[in-house]
């Protein structure tokens, strides 16, 4: 059985109310607030949904950035094999990501290009957090977020004709000479120390992204979105 989830923030908030309505078990709003109109206030009254209040400091515990709104739900999206079955996908493997807003980043993007969901490994990472959400905007109502055994999981998606592309500053292949296959797993390492050996064995290919100064690297999130917006570039917008 699934665990409840807290979402907070204003946009997190309002798409987990809108797309996962009957998954919504209670919503908080800030002690004050009982008059105030605003888009998530009208949204709830559509959906009747009589919210509860209280302080600030059960915000404050929840996570940063919460904006007065929370919303407790009885699940959390879950990868279907199903969704894989087209013939354009595109699934993200995070490997040691501990930062929250990093995962979040990582999440509304995934959203926005249309990746089919995330895979996180089952220690040294930050999972599903209300900052997560917050951060994610959304994004962590549509793509899933799920914790597993990375050997077993790449090993099945490249049965399944995946081909796996791990990102490395010290890669061979640039980013702009990669042709991406249609059905591509992109592995993101942690910043300071990059894609694992254990993970980086199941990579057909590392790709690189320019940079002008040596040295420092990108962001993860960042690192992502280049690659990601790349395969959506090259996959789903027509030539």
């Amino acid at each position: 059985m699934a665990s409840p989830r807290w979402v907070i923030g204003q946009h997190a908030c309002q798409e987990a109310v809108d797309v996962h309505f009957s998954w919504v078990q209670e919503v908080v709003l800030l002690e004050g607030r009982q008059k105030e109109v605003n888009p998530f206030s009208k949204l709830l009254q559509r959906k009747k949904i009589q919210p509860r209040f209280k302080g600030k400091k059960f915000f404050n515990d929840l996570g940063e950035g919460h904006q007065g709104m929370a919303v407790k739900l009885s699940q959390r999206p879950e990868f279907d094999d199903q969704s894989l079955s087209q013939s354009k996908s595109l699934v993200v493997f995070l490997d040691g990501i501990t930062d929250p807003h990093n995962l979040g980043a990582v999440l509304r993007t995934a959203w926005l290009l249309g990746a089919s969901g995330l895979f996180i490994p089952k220690n040294r990472t930050v999972d599903l957090t209300p900052t997560v959400a917050k951060v994610a905007s959304g994004g962590a109502e549509h793509v899933p977020v799920e914790m597993c055994h990375f050997p077993s999981k790449l090993e099945w998606f490249k049965k399944n004709g995946f081909w796996v592309y791990g990102l490395s500053e010290k890669a061979d292949d640039p980013l702009p000479k990669v042709n991406f296959a249609d059905k591509s797993v992109l592995v993101v390492g942690a910043e300071d120390k990059g894609v694992r050996s254990s993970t980086a064995s199941f990579c057909d290919l590392f790709l690189g992204i320019p940079q002008v100064a040596k040295g420092p690297s990108y962001n993860a999130s960042v690192a992502f979105s280049i690659c990601a917006y790349e395969w959506a570039r090259q996959q789903l917008v027509p030539s």
